[in-house]
């Protein structure tokens, strides 16, 4: 089966960076064999859609198109990705990416701008249709969109959003181009990319392997110049996307790439060491460090009253092994690890000079 590296590309973005457990490319509806719900709204969408950006936009958006039935059966989503928590389904994510090294073009202007439009309204009657949700994140992607086609589009998706939410459905739709995908999706991959060994996907190992033997004018000047970037301050934190990030996820690939170029000071990795420390920097109840003792179990060292507060994996930082501290909330902790995080960048940035 053909893999398009762009498809690659978003795989690894929902698995990592939006925490996604389930994950497949080219999702296609069963048409013949499940059970289609709630057929009456899915209708009002189809027939309310085109109405509207027709005698609005002039857009035909669904052509020959005569059925829902019709519709449907050409569906394809090209990245599904569903995020899961013990209440069940927390997340689902439907998403269109598009590769076109001169820029999103499906023909002309209007053409490119209806079958994006087209692509979204039959995403949202499938969720609703085939799944019974009512809410998700719809998303159309692509590196390179000239400014006559995106500005529009971003200004059709908030009047679809508005049209769907008067039929009773919440989806939130986004379209990510040009800078917003390189910061939002790409920088973000990139720099999750030493932290995942998964040969199955390509995009991953892509850049992994670029950057074993990328030489210091290369690529890996490209790479460390983005390492320096992602443990700056907030707002640079913010440009490489990694508010996109659950903040798990975030403390994890953070502390790798901290560690590995030894960026956390001795005096530092002491201080994270102490619950004190720990509750007044990052609002947490345990040490963001716990040393690893090789005498004793792994499990054992891991638990706290029972509870397992520390990840599985181990990460070396300045020559010694640490269990690093699993217990992070996003409300309670993400403005605190990002001050600290400023903090640590500011001192290397410092040092660089």
């Amino acid at each position: 089966m053909k893999i398009e590296i762009a498809e690659s590309l978003m795989l690894s973005w929902l698995r990592h960076a939006k925490n996604c457990q389930m994950v497949q490319l080219n999702w296609k509806p069963s048409v013949s064999s499940w059970e289609l719900h709630n057929e009456n709204t899915i209708e009002s969408v189809m027939k309310s859609t085109d109405a509207y950006f027709s005698e609005k936009h002039g857009l035909d958006l669904f052509k020959k198109n005569s059925s829902v039935g019709q519709l449907l059966q050409q569906g394809e989503i090209d990245a599904l990705g569903i995020e899961i928590n013990s209440g069940g389904v927390l997340s689902i994510y439907a998403i269109d990416v598009a590769f076109h090294e001169n820029g999103l073009n499906y023909g002309s202007k209007e053409e490119t701008i209806a079958r994006v439009m087209k692509k979204m309204v039959r995403t949202a009657m499938i969720l609703h249709g085939f799944f019974n949700v009512i809410k998700g994140e719809i998303i159309f992607a692509s590196p390179k969109v000239y400014g006559i086609i995106s500005n529009p589009l971003q200004e059709y998706l908030q009047e679809l959003q508005q049209l769907l939410q008067s039929l009773g459905l919440n989806f939130h739709f986004s379209f990510i181009c040009n800078e917003d995908f390189k910061n939002k999706i790409y920088n973000v991959v990139t720099a999750l990319s030493s932290t995942v060994a998964d040969t199955s996907e390509l995009f991953m190992r892509a850049v992994q392997m670029s950057n074993m033997f990328a030489d210091d004018t290369g690529v890996a000047k490209l790479v460390k110049e983005r390492k320096q970037r992602a443990i700056g301050s907030i707002n640079k934190t913010r440009e490489t996307g990694f508010d996109e990030m659950k903040i798990g996820i975030l403390v994890k690939s953070t502390f790798v790439r901290l560690s590995h170029d030894e960026q956390i000071d001795p005096a530092e990795v002491e201080r994270l060491q102490q619950v004190d420390y720990s509750k007044k920097t990052f609002n947490i109840n345990y040490p963001v460090l716990k040393e690893y003792d090789a005498i004793k179990s792994l499990s054992s060292q891991r638990t706290v009253n029972g509870y397992p507060r520390y990840y599985a994996d181990l990460y070396f930082v300045r020559e010694k092994r640490y269990l690093l501290c699993n217990h992070w909330v996003e409300e309670q902790s993400r403005s605190y690890f990002e001050s600290w995080l400023n903090r640590v960048g500011t001192r290397q940035h410092s040092h660089l000079e």
